[in-house]
């Protein structure tokens, strides 16, 4: 780590990258959440696909 150069400020991603960046992950922890998490661990299922995946 000590023997990488420091990136240039062209070579960093802008503001509107890391918040594009952000939201993107955001929305992906939420669908997983919901369409996954919710449906093995705690027997919910909002949207059916747990029930379709065997989860449920």
């Amino acid at each position: 780590m000590y023997n990488s150069p420091i990136p240039s400020q062209a070579e960093l991603p802008s503001s509107g990258q890391l918040i594009r960046s952000t939201v993107i992950a955001a929305v992906t922890a939420v669908a997983l959440l919901v369409t996954i998490v919710l449906p093995a661990e705690y027997g919910v299922d909002p949207t059916g696909i747990g029930r379709a995946l065997g989860f449920h």
